[in-house]
């Protein structure tokens, strides 16, 4: 090479990577494939920041193995950002202290059972034995939870781990910050199309930046965590057309591309039927208040102002009791006690609410009543019936006495909307134990992996409480074990 085609090439380099640098361009395709069709080369790929890729990441990281993390929003997070934060586990220590008697079988039993057998037994078992190695995990990476447990909705038992920080924040920050120490490459914005394949084997994945196409290989392999597809409307009303209309819970994010892709690949969808909605907006409504998290703190009622089911019955059960009623949602009622044992966000929801018109709060029950236009003689009837119930451990619509702990009396009294949102979707990827995806034949494709939401088989036709970070937190940490330890 001459000193002129030397100094050519560098400048050509240099352009190349100053356009790429500033997003223009992506380097796999600059000047006619300088740097050939892949983009980047690692060891595995991760796609999707919430707490099933980053705890994938983290755990491939560190088995030794060099991660890219790419993530289709500007900001990772996903739906474990905003979620309610509850982590469901078997815990000894807390729960002794408390005399709650616990055991990974019945955590077995009432996952599979309230899932109406459903699931694949085997991913249940993965789950119940994962999920308190997994919380030992987070915490010894700094993740701070409360020295107690609860009950939330729809968990049907107290083994709900609460973490100190608001929602999904402690998650996603100490993830995060192990990601970042084990040098993982996390890149936003990039927007995952297609697996790419060789030989029947998955070795990376095209995505799009700013409209260009740019490939990354994975040498051991790639993990699929990119959550449900909660916000995709048309795959929800295909696959459930009584959720038609219904609002959503899911981050924007959650549309399901990528398990689609991963099903054009070869890899089987199961139980896309199962799609689980909570309390949240009513259609027409954009302000979601969260005054049901703690199951021993709230009551539902209807449009007379009377009790209709019990608050700590099955999710499934819960939804299809309120989408009965004439308007397709109920009201949620805590006292000011209720509401301050709620972490700061949700507090902050239920203010935000009364400026939007989703929340209101009141001095007396019969005040209440007037403002969410219910008769106040059966509201302060229904609120009277509790609080007996509380004393004498007896509900007329059997709600456990184990929950009837506290009474509602302590003004202001707030109440908030409780239609029924979109929130979580069972269906998905099919795995192994191995959280390997699997074709046909039941048999793994080799180089692809898939962990939390995306999956389908470990929750069945209903998702207990707490138990969709468990999931995702344990079968990612699988995942990027599982991916890291392939031959190359």
């Amino acid at each position: 090479m001459t000193q002129s085609e030397a100094r050519i090439g560098r400048r050509r380099l240099i352009v190349a990577s100053g356009l790429a640098a500033a997003g223009l361009l992506c380097p796999a395709q600059t000047f006619g494939g300088l740097f050939g069709k892949w983009a980047v080369t690692t060891d595995v790929i991760v796609v999707g920041a919430g707490a099933a890729g980053l705890a994938a990441a983290v755990s491939a990281a560190q088995h030794g193995a060099q991660v890219l993390l790419l993530e289709k929003m500007p900001d990772i997070g996903g739906d474990t950002l905003i979620s309610g934060g509850f982590f469901g586990a078997v815990d000894p220590k807390r729960q002794k202290a408390q005399g709650i008697d616990d055991s990974e079988e019945l955590f077995f039993e009432q996952t599979f059972r309230n899932g109406d057998e459903k699931a694949d037994p085997r991913l249940v078992q993965v789950l119940v034995k994962e999920a308190g190695r997994s919380l030992a995990w987070l915490e010894s990476m700094g993740m701070r939870f409360q020295p107690t447990v609860i009950e939330i909705y729809g968990a049907h038992w107290p083994r709900c781990h609460k973490p100190i920080l608001p929602a999904g924040s402690g998650y996603i920050q100490t993830l995060s910050a192990e990601a970042i120490q084990k040098g993982v490459d996390i890149r936003t914005s990039v927007k995952v199309a297609n697996l790419e394949l060789e030989r029947d084997r998955v070795v990376g994945v095209a995505a799009e930046i700013e409209g260009k196409t740019c490939f990354y290989r994975a040498r051991k392999g790639v993990v699929i965590a990119t959550g449900g597809f909660g916000q995709n409307r048309e795959l929800v009303e295909a696959s459930d057309p009584l959720l038609r209309g219904l609002t959503s819970t899911s981050a924007p994010g959650a549309t399901g591309e990528v398990m689609l892709a991963a099903a054009q690949a070869g890899v089987v969808l199961r139980d896309m039927q199962y799609i689980q909605c909570m309390p949240g907006c009513p259609a027409g409504r954009r302000h979601r208040v969260r005054l049901h998290n703690d199951v021993a703190r709230f009551i539902l009622v209807d449009e007379h102002g009377n009790r209709f089911v019990r608050e700590d019955e099955r999710r499934d059960v819960l939804c299809r009791k309120v989408l009965a009623l004439p308007r397709k949602y109920a009201y949620s009622i805590v006292d000011s006690d209720g509401l301050d044992s709620y972490n700061i966000l949700v507090q902050k929801e239920a203010w935000q609410g009364i400026e939007t018109g989703d929340a209101w709060k009141a001095d007396t029950l019969e005040e209440l009543a007037s403002k969410i236009e219910v008769p106040a003689e059966a509201l302060i009837a229904s609120v009277k019936t509790y609080n007996q119930a509380v004393e004498d451990k007896n509900d007329v619509l059997g709600k456990s006495p184990r929950e009837l702990r506290f009474k509602i009396q302590t003004p202001p009294f707030w109440a908030c909307y409780a239609g029924m949102s979109v929130h979580y979707t069972m269906g998905g990827l099919t795995i192994n134990e191995k959280a390997q995806c699997l074709n046909t034949e039941n048999q793994p494709i080799a180089g692809l992996w898939a962990a939390g939401e995306v999956t389908g088989g470990v929750h069945g036709a209903n998702r207990l409480g707490a138990n969709g970070l468990a999931d995702a937190v344990s079968f990612g940490r699988i995942a990027g074990r599982e991916a890291a330890g392939q031959n190359t």
